[in-house]
This record gives structure tokens, sequence and C-alpha cells, in this order.
């Protein structure tokens, strides 16, 4: 596999991310009771996911900051209109 492969193998984004998450969750901005490594990996997967599609068209499609942002919203704040406690 080429080096595009790596990329997609190496786990340092969703390692990185979940650093940032766990860092989150000491100062008591994210839930405790969270899988830091889990949360990581979802928003590696919707960034590369993403990335992926803004690349497939020229021009993009869509901004991808703006795209990013809507996908850090819906993974930090969820899509239900009144989770239960």
């Amino acid at each position: 596999m080429g080096s595009c492969g790596g990329l997609f193998r190496d786990p340092s984004l969703d390692v990185e991310l979940a650093r940032l998450v766990a860092r989150g969750q000491q100062t008591g901005e994210i839930r405790a009771d969270v899988n830091a490594a889990q949360v990581g990996g979802i928003l590696a997967v919707g960034y590369f996911s993403a990335v992926l599609r803004w690349i497939a068209a020229e021009p993009p499609a869509f901004s991808l900051p703006d795209e990013l942002d809507a996908m850090l919203d819906i993974v930090l704040r969820g899509v239900l209109t009144d989770p239960a406690p």
C-alpha cells in the first residue's frame, strides 16, 4: 500500500484527538464517562470522510472548515432534541 494508505492506517490523528478529549475530561468540559479513545476515533473518521468528499470534486462542493465545524457540533452536542439525563 502506498503512502496514502499508510496515512489511513496511521493512528496519530485519532490518538491526538483522544488526548484532546481526555484533556477536556480533566477540565470538566467533557463528560468523564465517555471513552476518549472512542471519541477520538469517531472524530478522525469524520475528518477523513469530510476531506475525501471535499477533494472528490473540483471546485469543492462545500467549505471544508464549515463541514468540520458542523461534524464537531454533532459529535459534541448530539442529534437528539431532548437528550435523556
